[in-house]
């Protein structure tokens, strides 16, 4: 039996653990190109060449679907959306280049809970006890990582706790797009709307890079492409309250590539912090699946 074969013949719920454990593994891996890149590279042409190279890859699907298919009533959101995946791109790629790596991805789970959060609010829905539970606990872990009154909070961090938020805002955003127009257009927005922001700075700040450099660019642009589109397909199939805890391998992984690539060794203070903050997240996303099975039994009575 052929591989693909192999895998559609697997439970639906298992083929999305894989999609997210594929996931977990390129996110981790372009936190290590950055930091790489961000050695030789400003913030802002790496932002600009991400935007231009996940333009290009998208460029034949929508040759395939045909102009019309970007057609939108929601202009303003994207554009905004626009707005807050540049500045978050930015801040992220900052922090990368001056925070370990661990400490660095135990802050990005904090994105899930800004997400519920935000959406919340958005949509006028109630903030229940399950949703400022998880931020609390998010929150304390935060503070664990940082410990802002023992160790100077560096410009890194304020960076990187900027992005999860922009980033939580830009996830519920992405949400309530995909109400109305597919996902791809969605996704295909996301880079196209970027390039022209990050043009200006990303040509001010360039450095022709050598074809060794160019390699590892053009693996940092697919592998948080296609992160995003394996932890798209893996939550298509399944609830994110199961497959989510195959997301957070990220952090192991990543206190690894620190550790043996870049000589950073995590302390000790991760490990409680990082716990409350998957904790919060894990939470949030339990809570919220519990709430649509309720509100699905409600409506079948």
């Amino acid at each position: 039996m052929k591989a693909p074969a192999l895998y559609l013949a697997l439970p639906v719920q298992t083929r999305a653990i894989i999609l997210m454990t594929v996931s977990a593994i390129a996110y981790a891996l372009t936190f290590v190109t950055v930091r790489e890149l961000s050695e030789t590279f400003s913030v802002y042409m790496l932002v600009m060449l991400r935007a231009a190279i996940g333009t290009a890859i998208l460029l034949p699907w929508l040759y395939q679907s045909g102009i019309g298919v970007l057609r939108t009533s929601q202009g303003k959101l994207y554009g905004f959306r626009a707005i807050l995946v540049y500045s978050g791109n930015l801040c992220w790629f900052y922090a990368l280049a001056k925070m370990s790596l661990a400490d660095a991805t135990a802050l990005s789970f904090l994105m899930p809970v800004f997400t519920a959060i935000i959406l919340a609010v958005w949509m006028h829905e109630h903030l229940s006890g399950p949703r400022i539970t998880a931020l609390a606990l998010g929150l304390a872990g935060a503070f664990i990582v940082i410990r802002p009154g023992f160790t100077e909070i560096s410009l890194a961090t304020i960076g990187m706790l900027y992005t999860t938020l922009s980033y939580g805002a830009a996830t519920a955003a992405t949400r309530v797009l995909t109400y109305k127009d597919n996902p791809s257009v969605v996704v295909f927005y996301m880079f196209a709307l970027n390039l022209p922001l990050a043009l200006g700075p990303g040509v001010y700040h360039w450095t022709t890079p050598s074809p060794a450099d160019w390699l590892l660019i053009g693996a940092f642009a697919l592998l948080s492409l296609y992160s995003q589109i394996y932890m798209t397909r893996a939550l298509a199939l399944a609830e994110a309250v199961i497959v989510m805890p195959t997301f957070y391998l990220q952090l192991p992984l990543a206190a690894m590539f620190g550790f043996f690539l870049f000589g950073q060794v995590p302390e000790i203070w991760l490990i409680p912090g990082a716990a409350l903050i998957i904790g919060g997240s894990y939470y949030s996303l339990w809570s919220e699946a519990r709430r649509r099975t309720r509100n699905k039994e409600d409506g079948t009575r």
